[in-house]
């Protein structure tokens, strides 16, 4: 592999954990009670279908 061709191996900063933390930034963040109920039923679900495949397709 030629120098040309070699990988740039200089770190760089994460341009997610180099933003400064707002109460915007946290506020967008956050989901509104609605989403928060759905992704809440979601997790319910997963779990329910988890059990039952842990107990072989038995409930």
């Amino acid at each position: 592999m030629s120098e040309q061709q070699e990988r740039d191996l200089t770190p760089r900063p994460n341009p997610i954990l180099a933003q400064p933390a707002t109460p915007q930034a946290c506020a967008a963040d956050l989901h509104t009670p609605s989403q928060q109920a759905v992704a809440a039923g979601a997790a319910r679900t997963q779990f329910a279908e988890a059990r039952m495949n842990a107990a072989g397709g038995r409930s």
